[in-house]
This record gives C-alpha cells, sequence and structure tokens, in this order.
C-alpha cells in the first residue's frame, strides 16, 4: 500500500488510508499495510493475460423522469437510423509493469475497500475524473505520500467526494504543490510540477538537496527523468527500498504472512554519487524541415565565401533547431540536453564531453535518432590472462578506484571490470551490473546466505552450484570459492562465450561447466556433468519479466537444496517466490521457505530496488 514515506525517527513509514479501509483476515499485515489480493499467481504466466482488455460504455449523461407531472415538453422522436451506444475500449497495464504497480499505490493511497466498491460497480466510473477536474487544469495540491516510483501522491479534493488520486513528479510529502493535469487514468490524474507553494523538509536535506547545498546534487533535478529521490537523506532512501520490497510480496507473492520473513534493512551502496559504470544519452536527427532549410540557404548564399559560412557554421538555435544530447524530459516530449551526470563515473563525464562535441560537429550525417554507448572500463590488461596464464591478482594492486580507468563506445570493444579478486571481461553492449562499488557486498552476502554460521543452520549444506541466466558468470565465479564445482546456465550462446572465458582466466576453467540450454530444458546435461538437486544450489537472475512458469517446473523438478533469486524487479521476483513456496507445499516430506529478503541498493538517488529471496529446502 502507497504511504507516507519513511520517517527519520521509525523503520517503516506510516500509511495513509480511509477509515473504511479494514485489513482483510489470514493475508499478509505489517501494522498498518494490508494486501492486496491478486488473480491466481498461475494464470500471469500464461500467453496472452499480461495485458487486460476492459469495455466500459461510454455515459449518456444524466437520466430525466418521464412522467406526465413532467412540465418540460419532451423532445420530438425522430424516425430514422438510432444512434449505437458509442463504447470506450480501455486497455489495463500490463501485470507487474510500472503502471500496473502504480495503480495499486492509488489502491491503497485512496483505500482499498473504497476503491473495490467502485470496481464492484463495473460501470467504468473509476476511468471519469470528477467533475470540474479538466486536462491542462492548475490545481493546488497537498502532497500525502511516495508512490514507489518516488513520485508524489495526492488526493483532489472535490465537492463530489469521489476518491482520486493525482501523481506528480519532484514533490515531497508534506508539501503544498500547484501542478498541471495532462493525462487522466484509472482512479488517477498525472500532473506536471509547475511550482512548490510550502516545502516540507522531513524528507528532505540529503546531499542532492540544491535548496540546502546549491553546488551539489544534479542540476537538472527536476526535468530529467532519471533521478527521483535526490533530494532525500539517504538512510531515508533506504528505507523507502525496504518499503518497496515490503510492498512487493504484500501485492504480488499471494502468500500469507505467517510464511515470509521479515525484510531485512536494504544494504547501502558504498557510492551514492559517480557509481554508474554505463550511460547511454540520446539524440534525436535534425528534422527534415530543417535539413531543407540548410540546403536552400547554402544554394542562396553560395556565391559569396560569407554567406557559405554563415550557412554552414550558423548557431543551431538562431536557425530554427538545437542539438540536444542527454535523457528523457520527465513530462515533456523530447531529450533534455545534459552536459553530465552526477551519477555517473567522472571518467564517462569526461567522455561524454568529446562525445558531445562529436555529435554536435556531424549531426547533418544522422538521418535518425541515435544512442551513445559510454562504458567504463579497465584498460586491456598486458598481457591478456588466457588459460595457461590466468589472472592473479596482485597483493600490492591499487584499489579499482585509484587504478586508471577508461570509457569505450564501441559495444563491440571488450570491456575489463575487477570484482574482488577476479577479473571479469564482457562486450562493451551486453548486460553487466552497473555500480562496480556494491558488487562485492552483494556476492558476499550471497556467500554467507547460502552457508549461513553452524550455529544458526544444521541442515545438509550444498557443494555444486547452478548459476542461471548466468550472463557473463558473475555469481558463478564469484562464490566459486565455496564450491567443488560450478555450471552456468544460458539460452543465449553469447553469454555462455564471455562466461567460460572469464572462468578460464580467472583459473577456473576445470571447475566450472558452462551450457547453452533450451527453454525447455534448461537444467538438461546438468545430471550427467554429476550436477544433482540434493547437492546443489541454484542462483537466479533473470530480466526484469521474472521467469515464466514453465522455468519454475523445472526448477521444482530439479529440487536443489538451496535457491537464490536476485531480481531487478521486485515484483516479478514476488510473483515467482510466492508460485514455488506454494507448489512446494504439495509435496509429501519436503517444501521450500522463504529464508530471507532483503533489498540491495543498486541505484542510490533513485526509486530503483535489486531484491535478495534466500529459499531452504526443509522437512515439512
Amino acid at each position: 500500500m502507497t504511504t507516507a514515506p519513511p520517517s527519520p525517527s521509525t523503520s517503516s513509514p506510516p500509511a495513509k488510508r480511509l477509515k473504511s479501509s479494514v485489513a482483510k483476515p489470514d493475508v499478509i499485515t505489517t501494522d498498518s499495510f494490508p494486501e492486496i489480493n491478486e488473480a491466481p499467481i498461475k494464470s500471469e504466466f500464461l500467453p496472452g493475460t499480461n495485458g487486460h482488455a476492459t469495455v466500459i460504455p461510454k455515459g449518456d449523461g444524466p437520466s430525466t423522469s418521464n412522467t406526465a407531472s413532467s412540465s418540460k415538453p419532451q423532445p420530438v422522436q425522430v424516425q430514422g437510423k438510432k444512434k449505437k451506444n458509442r463504447k470506450i475500449k480501455r486497455t489495463l497495464p500490463e501485470k507487474y509493469s510500472s503502471a500496473d504497480v502504480i495503480f495499486h499505490d492509488v489502491r491503497d493511497f485512496l483505500g482499498q475497500k473504497v476503491v473495490d466498491e467502485i470496481l464492484d460497480k463495473n460501470d467504468g466510473s473509476e476511468w471519469e475524473a470528477p467533475e470540474g477536474l479538466d486536462l491542462y487544469k492548475e490545481v493546488v495540491l497537498d502532497v500525502g505520500a511516495f508512490t514507489v516510483s518516488g513520485e508524489s501522491i495526492s488526493t483532489y479534493p472535490n465537492p463530489s467526494n469521489k476518491p482520486w488520486a493525482i501523481i506528480t513528479p519532484f514533490a515531497h510529502p508534506g508539501d503544498k504543490i500547484r501542478v498541471k493535469i495532462f493525462k487522466h487514468d484509472r482512479l488517477s490524474s498525472h500532473a506536471d510540477l509547475l511550482e512548490i507553494l510550502e516545502y516540507s523538509e522531513e524528507y528532505r536535506g540529503g546531499e542532492g538537496d540544491r535548496r540546502k547545498y546549491p553546488e551539489g546534487g544534479c542540476k537538472y533535478f527536476g526535468e530529467c527523468g532519471g533521478c527521483q529521490l535526490q533530494p532525500v537523506p539517504y538512510p531515508l532512501q533506504l528505507l523507502h527500498k525496504k518499503r518497496t520490497v515490503e510492498l512487493a510480496y504484500q501485492r504480488f507473492s499471494n502468500l500469507p504472512s505467517s510464511v515470509l520473513p521479515t525484510i531485512q534493512p536494504t544494504i547501502g551502496s558504498p557510492k551514492q554519487w559517480q557509481y554508474r559504470t554505463k550511460i547511454t544519452p540520446h539524440f534525436d536527427a535534425p528534422p527534415k524541415w530543417f535539413q531543407r532549410q540548410l540546403k536552400e540557404r547554402a544554394t542562396a548564399s553560395a556565391t559569396t565565401e560569407e554567406g557559405q559560412m554563415n550557412a554552414e557554421d550558423g548557431h543551431e538555435q538562431e536557425r530554427g533547431w538545437e542539438t540536444r544530447i542527454g535523457f528523457e524530459r520527465k513530462g515533456k516530449p523530447g531529450v533534455l540536453d545534459i552536459e553530465e551526470c552526477p551519477i555517473a563515473t567522472p571518467v564517462l563525464n569526461k567522455k561524454l564531453t568529446e562525445e558531445r562535441k562529436r555529435v554536435q560537429d556531424t549531426i547533418l550525417s544522422f538521418t535518425r535518432g541515435a544512442t551513445i554507448l559510454l562504458r567504463d572500463s579497465l584498460p586491456t590488461p598486458s598481457p591478456i590472462p588466457t588459460a595457461e596464464s590466468p589472472y592473479v591478482p596482485s597483493s600490492s594492486a591499487s584499489t579499482e578506484e585509484e587504478e586508471e580507468h577508461i570509457a569505450i563506445t564501441n559495444h563491440k570493444f571488450d570491456v575489463y571490470e575487477k570484482v574482488g579478486k577476479y577479473l571479469f571481461s564482457f562486450s562493451a553492449g551486453s548486460f553487466f551490473q552497473n555500480n562496480n562499488s556494491i558488487l562485492i557486498p552483494l556476492t558476499e552476502y550471497v556467500k554467507e546466505a547460502i552457508f549461513p554460521s553452524s550455529e544458526d543452520y544444521t541442515g545438509k549444506l550444498p557443494t555444486h552450484l547452478v548459476d542461471t541466466y548466468c550472463g557473463s558468470g558473475l555469481f558463478g565465479i564469484t562464490l566459486s570459492d565455496r564450491f567443488e564445482r560450478v555450471a552456468g546456465v544460458e539460452i543465449s550462446d553469447q553469454s555462455i562465450i564471455a562466461a567460460k572465458k572469464n572462468a578460464e582466466i580467472n583459473g577456473l576453467g576445470d571447475k566450472t561447466t558452462w551450457l547453452c540450454g533450451k527453454a525447455e530444458d534448461i537444467f538438461g546435461g546438468l545430471g550427467e556433468k554429476g550436477f544433482e538437486g540434493g547437492k546443489s544450489c541454484v542462483v537466479v537472475d533473470p530480466p526484469r519479466k521474472g521467469c515464466d512458469e514453465p522455468f519454475l517446473t523445472q526448477l521444482l523438478v530439479f529440487k536443489p537444496l538451496t535457491i537464490v533469486y536476485v531480481s531487478c524487479n521486485v515484483h516479478t521476483q514476488a510473483r515467482d517466490v510466492g508460485y514455488l513456496i506454494r507448489e512446494s507445499a504439495n509435496w509429501v516430506g519436503k517444501k521450500y521457505v522463504v529464508e530471507s529478503l532483503r533489498g540491495f541498493d543498486l541505484f542510490p538517488q533513485t526509486a530503483h530496488v535489486e531484491s535478495v529471496a534466500v529459499l531452504r529446502l526443509v522437512e515439512s
């Protein structure tokens, strides 16, 4: 449920809901956060069920009584073709998408019972904004809470008292704001922030609060859509992300509170600024009318040298169009011109300056928009490590931060990055975690979760590791020193090639096996390599969409001792973990339990949180 953000004096924020919102029995509840029930989880894995269309009849206005006592003349009925009752097709957001999560925020904020009563009418009224709340209208609001995505949510007061929320970026709970409505949605509207009339200080004062620290943070905050929590003190950012994990499991796991552990505090990033090792600014190509205009001017001025120079070198703004290289503008179309990004590493910002000049100087050669890739890398080692001569970390080597770094701009070039005592190589265009500073805490936590201290755990511990969705082999390689054997599984042959190379350059070629599996038989071939569920731990690190049902079914058949699920989308993780727990509850003698849940802050200043869930096979 959407709530006011965490207070400095509490471990979780207070709830905001109407008095009529009452927690239901046998569902997840904390002190004041009831669960929102979802459709049966299995349906979410079936094709075609992620987007739902609802047909809403268009209202014909208020009905009037047609009785003999009416003094008003009745309209003359004209014979002819009857008008059909027009219908408007409304498409509900894809399950677990950001829009779906926002609707859950709205539902919690307005009150679950009140919202459910409106939806149960099935008359489409949840799409109809209160009377007088027109598009582009300016209204003054008191902000009530944060959404999960870090935007503000406010109640719209109206004469009909219809429950309605307004979502606005860049404002904080307690602020009084003036906004302009630009879109109506389901029981809510979206608005642009015009002005903060009164500031609330409870969730401000962080290093990125430019009212307090004018030289700190990002000068583009309030326009750029990249960061949402910049002014919030970092401890409160971590509390917000802990709350995000709690809400995800309340809303999407479909599990009772009795089977879930207390969410542990979010692990913060060692770096909160200058941490991001990959950025992808983009730009639009010059419009055709502008290119034609330049050609016409060049033709007209070709007779004089001075005229030719003016035609080619005139300032873009004076010519009617400007090259903008940067990121998405929040609430507005087009690209926001960005000269530097304070969450990117210094070497990337230095290279960004060079790339901006290159694009500006050659902009007329682009016929369509493009993206610039900037990836932080260590220089290519000399000599390059091989299976015969693997990488050996030097005890006197400087830290990752102190070493020289370079910026790679070609997506096919190799990037080199250290994580603890291991060296990784991967193509610049492929996936690898974008915050190197937190990778050691993340991988060490996973290792300790798999192998708890003896006084805390007396069950059987795994001797083999299976790294699914292994990518370039991050978890398989960094966890390898605690296992007898390691296998990595992927459906991408390019990822398997990279993972195998990384194992070899770290001297792990004989200890590791890398398999390019098929989606319908992802664990096929592991048995003949000596990997059995009864002595294995499986690490699951899928993309944002999470796992599909066939994968989870195969995972349950493999039946590993331990499952560590690392996710960049805690909402789909909650769905998948709920599925594993419910399905294994039907087994005889064994079942999975959720041993721990915890967030990791890979992207400070943003609302994003990575989540790690540890499942253990126990006697039922």
